[in-house]
C-alpha cells in the first residue's frame, strides 16, 4: 500500500513494495518522522530474497545489516517468530530528492490470527512536541517508551476521502494512505523506544493489546 498521508505514525510513507505488517509501517516500514522539516515522505523497498524463515538465520542477517535486534524467538504471551527481512528506505524531501537512506530489519511474529512486526534501525529517533501530544509516554528501567494508538484509512489510488475523513486527518485522529484495492479502516498500535544507539518499534494492526501489554513485550527484547 502506498500513502500520501500517514504510513507509520507521524511518517509520510510511499511504498514501492511493503510487507503486510507494515501497511503498517512500512507496515510499517516502521519509523517515525526524523529530521523534521527536511523529510516529506519515505520510500521503502524490500526484496523477497532477503527474507528468512528460520530464527537461527537472524544472526546472519544482523551481521550483514550491521544491526543487532535483540529479537526473541518467542514472547511470553505466545507470539512466535514467523520470518524476518531487511527494508531499504530513502527519506525524500519536497522536491523528490533523497535526503537520507537507511536499512531496517523487520521481524514478524504470529499468534493465532494476530501478527506483530518488530523493526530495528540504527540511530535514535526524537519526537516533536506536536507528535508527543498523540503519544503515551512510559518510563521503565531507565528507558522511555512511546505508545501510539492511531486510526488508519486505506483508499484506492483514485478514491477521494470524505469531508469527515479529511476533518479527522486534519485533527490528527486519522492517517490516510492510498493504493489499496478498496476502502479499508484499521487501527494501529505500536510501542517504540531508543536503546543502544538504535531505534526500536513493535507494532501491529487491529491487535487486541493495550499499552501495558506491549510494554511487557518490549521489555523482553534484549
Amino acid at each position: 500500500m502506498a500513502g500520501k498521508q500517514g504510513g507509520h505514525p507521524y511518517e509520510k510513507i510511499r511504498h514501492k513494495k511493503i510487507v503486510a505488517a507494515a501497511a503498517l509501517a512500512c507496515a510499517l516500514t516502521g519509523t517515525v518522522c526524523m529530521a523534521a522539516g527536511k523529510i516529506s515522505y519515505y520510500v521503502s523497498s524490500s526484496s523477497p530474497s532477503t527474507e528468512i524463515t528460520k530464527f537461527t538465520d537472524l544472526s546472519k542477517m544482523e551481521s550483514r545489516a550491521d544491526i543487532l535486534t535483540g529479537a526473541p524467538k518467542a514472547f511470553d504471551n505466545g507470539f512466535v517468530f514467523e520470518n524476518a527481512h531487511t527494508v531499504d528506505t530513502d527519506g525524500m524531501d519536497d522536491n523528490g530528492n533523497v535526503a537520507e537512506s537507511f536499512t531496517k530489519i523487520n521481524v514478524s511474529y504470529l499468534k493465532d490470527n494476530e501478527r506483530l512486526s518488530y523493526m530495528v534501525k540504527k540511530g535514535i529517533t526524537n519526537y516533536t512536541d506536536e507528535e508527543l501530544e498523540h503519544i503515551q509516554v512510559m518510563e521503565s528501567d531507565d528507558i522511555t517508551y512511546y505508545f501510539t494508538h492511531a486510526a488508519y484509512l486505506f483508499l484506492p489510488s483514485d478514491a477521494e476521502p470524505t469531508a469527515e475523513d479529511l476533518k479527522a486527518a486534519e485533527a490528527g485522529d486519522l492517517f490516510i494512505s492510498y493504493g489499496s484495492s478498496e476502502r479499508e479502516e484499521q487501527v494501529y498500535k505500536g510501542i517504540s523506544w531508543n536503546a543502544d544507539g538504535n531505534y526500536h518499534s513493535l507494532f501491529g494492526m487491529d491487535i487486541d493489546m493495550d499499552a501495558d501489554e506491549m510494554l511487557a513485550m518490549a521489555k523482553q527484547i534484549k
